[in-house]
Formats: structure tokens, sequence, C-alpha cells
């Protein structure tokens, strides 16, 4: 894996664990996939040759780029006839990311 997207991946890993152990209320929770956990469905997904994916729940977008990664053969610009749908129906998600996107 390229250094850049593992570094993304690692600060990605410990901001949701730090947000999650402060965080009290599950329901706002990152709730990140274990390393482990993410790879292996990175390998599962890499195998099934799948072209579409639909993710419902992102939280802080970990498992996607893991995901997006398993369809692109690590590539990082979807190739032709590849989608990649992610979204949250979690209002306070949706908040969460809302106020990343204006603080950035």
């Amino acid at each position: 894996m390229e250094a850049h997207l593992r570094q993304l991946l690692t600060n990605l890993e410990e901001a949701g664990r730090h947000h999650d152990a402060q965080e009290p209320d599950h329901s706002r929770k990152m709730l990140n996939l274990e390393p482990e956990t993410a790879h292996l469905l990175s390998m599962l997904v890499r195998s099934s040759r799948c072209t579409r994916l639909l993710e419902i729940g992102t939280s802080n977008g970990y498992s996607t780029i893991w995901l997006a990664r398993a369809t692109l053969s690590g590539s990082l610009a979807l190739p032709g006839g590849r989608d990649q749908i992610a979204g949250d129906l979690n209002g306070w998600y949706k908040e969460f990311h809302r106020e990343k996107d204006q603080a950035s």
C-alpha cells in the first residue's frame, strides 16, 4: 500500500479510536472496522471483482477508503464502469461532516 494512503488510514483509525473513547453516546461513535477486518474485507471485495459498491454508514470514511482501494486495484482514480456510493443515514454524521467541510 502506498505510504500516503497508509498514513491517511492510520490517521483516520487513530482519530476514530480517540473519538470513540471520548464519546459516551453509542450512536455518535465512529465504530471503524479493526485494521485486520478492513484488510480482510478489502481482500474479499478485490477477489470478487465487483464493479459497484454501496456502503451505508460511512462514519469518517475509513472503510470507504479500504473498499475503494479494493475495487481500484491500487489506483486512486475510478476506472470506467466502476462505481462506489457511500452515505450515512445518521443525521449526526451528516452534521459532523458538514462541520469538518466548513472548517477546511
